[in-house]
């Protein structure tokens, strides 16, 4: 589709159209009382006007186009919401989840996600590696780094969500321990109590209230932060992006192996760089509006 910019003046006597550098299919459609070459104050004044349209175009296109949101992502609105929890769980390992406590008010600007975790065809079409123990196209990617998921959505135009954005939208307005209540529900998520010993293909439960699939159990996800165990105690309520470097960034959502005591939105461990059976990695990417 070629945008054009257009510009009517009454009683046009020349009509002039230029591309503008570097937007194949946006130009400037101008209609002249005079010639496109005139030194006339009209034909200065529509030139001052091209030339800040064009700056405007350079430096903050949004602001003259309605960018269409990408259909496999769900628009995530501003809001504010309690991170964490207060109340107590275990990990795997037997070890409490103190890494989880306290909850405290985050507020996050709006962003998009998306809607399923990034398949293994949308992986191969962009990535020249997958480690995936099992190869099925709609099953989703796993076994990647943190620098392979950062990578993979930077080339697809999209970025890593934050810790706080993805349990923003992994709890999708509620304050319990799944997005639909406090209980499982073998409707909306793969854990070891229903899965056929390998992952599933993505979208086959219910989305959570805001149309997201998978946010709990499928395979861990990477976010962009690092990860801190005591974090939460000094987080910034406003848009917090985590510490500064650590040893580990953080994954979230458990997998299709973990175990129902140990599956919550809340839940959140160290990623390592992942080529091992213990976690199943994958990714899903944000992208700011």
């Amino acid at each position: 589709m070629s945008y054009i910019i257009y510009r009517p003046i009454p009683l046009n006597l020349y009509t002039y159209s230029r591309q503008i550098p570097g937007w194949s299919d946006v130009y400037l459609l101008s209609h002249y009382l005079t010639s496109p070459f005139s030194t006339s104050t009209i034909h200065q004044m529509k030139n001052a006007t091209s030339i800040i349209i064009l700056i405007v175009l350079l430096f903050s296109p949004h602001s003259l186009f309605a960018v269409e949101m990408p259909s496999d992502m769900v628009q995530i609105k501003a809001g504010c919401f309690l991170m964490g929890t207060n109340d107590s769980y275990i990990y795997e390992d037997d070890e409490d989840n103190a890494r989880e406590k306290p909850a405290h008010k985050v507020c996050l600007s709006a962003f998009h996600l998306d809607r399923y975790e990034v398949t293994q065809r949308k992986w191969d079409a962009v990535m020249n590696i997958n480690r995936s123990v099992f190869h099925r196209p709609e099953q989703p990617i796993t076994h990647i780094d943190w620098n392979e998921a950062h990578q993979y959505c930077k080339s697809v135009g999209k970025r890593l969500p934050t810790e706080a954005e993805w349990e923003y939208a992994a709890r999708a307005g509620k304050q319990t321990r799944f997005s639909w209540g406090n209980e499982i529900d073998d409707d909306y998520l793969w854990y070891a109590g229903n899965s056929s010993r390998e992952p599933a293909d993505v979208g086959k439960k219910k989305p959570n209230a805001w149309g997201l699939y998978d946010m709990v159990g499928g395979v861990w996800e990477w976010v962009g932060d690092w990860f801190s165990p005591n974090y939460y105690e000094q987080s910034p309520t406003k848009n917090p992006k985590g510490p500064t470097q650590k040893s580990f960034r953080v994954i979230r959502g458990n997998s299709w192996m973990s175990e129902e005591q140990h599956l919550r939105v809340m839940a959140r461990q160290p990623g390592m760089s992942d080529q091992t059976l213990s976690y199943w990695v994958g990714v899903r990417c944000a992208l700011s509006p």
